[in-house]
């Protein structure tokens, strides 16, 4: 066996030693295209819509619209771009490894805003006529423009 070979396999071999906790903190969940959530956060702000979107478009803006013409826009919004996805090479039994970790990529876009409620009682008694406008997108790359119902008030 040539001296390479032997360095390659004494690799393999350590990293098959590896417990999962040596390749877990690298690891990030792949991001589902296309998915709209508005929601308050459990053991968060009781009077704070968290909206997050991923998509190839970056969210713009977020607005509550409520049944009376009110408008309530968004107080924060973070645009995290290029997500990146794990592809990591799955383990070989025979050679008792745990896998390799890897990352790639993605022309994905993770974005959150935070929207203040403006009236909280108020909002929750109204909640099922509050609607939040969302703007993805800019205009020389092409824009969406999405409505969600309004989250539940929290209990």
């Amino acid at each position: 066996m040539r001296h390479g070979a032997r360095w390659v396999v004494a690799v393999l071999l350590w990293l098959g030693g590896c417990d999962e906790a040596f390749f877990d903190e690298e690891r990030v969940a792949a991001p589902e295209p296309g998915a709209i959530t508005a929601a308050f956060e459990p053991g968060g702000l009781v009077n704070v819509i968290v909206v997050t979107t991923t998509d190839r478009l970056p969210l713009r803006s977020a607005v509550l619209a409520g049944p009376d013409g009110s408008r309530q826009p968004a107080y924060s919004l973070d645009v995290v771009p290029a997500l990146i996805r794990d592809t990591s090479i799955s383990a070989d039994p025979v050679l008792g490894t745990r896998g390799v970790p890897s990352t790639t990529r993605v022309n994905i876009m993770r974005s959150t805003a935070l929207i203040q409620l403006p009236d909280p009682v108020h909002y929750a008694n109204t909640w099922r006529r509050w609607r939040i406008e969302l703007r993805l997108g800019d205009p020389a790359a092409g824009e969406r423009d999405v409505t969600l119902a309004a989250p539940a008030p929290p209990a």
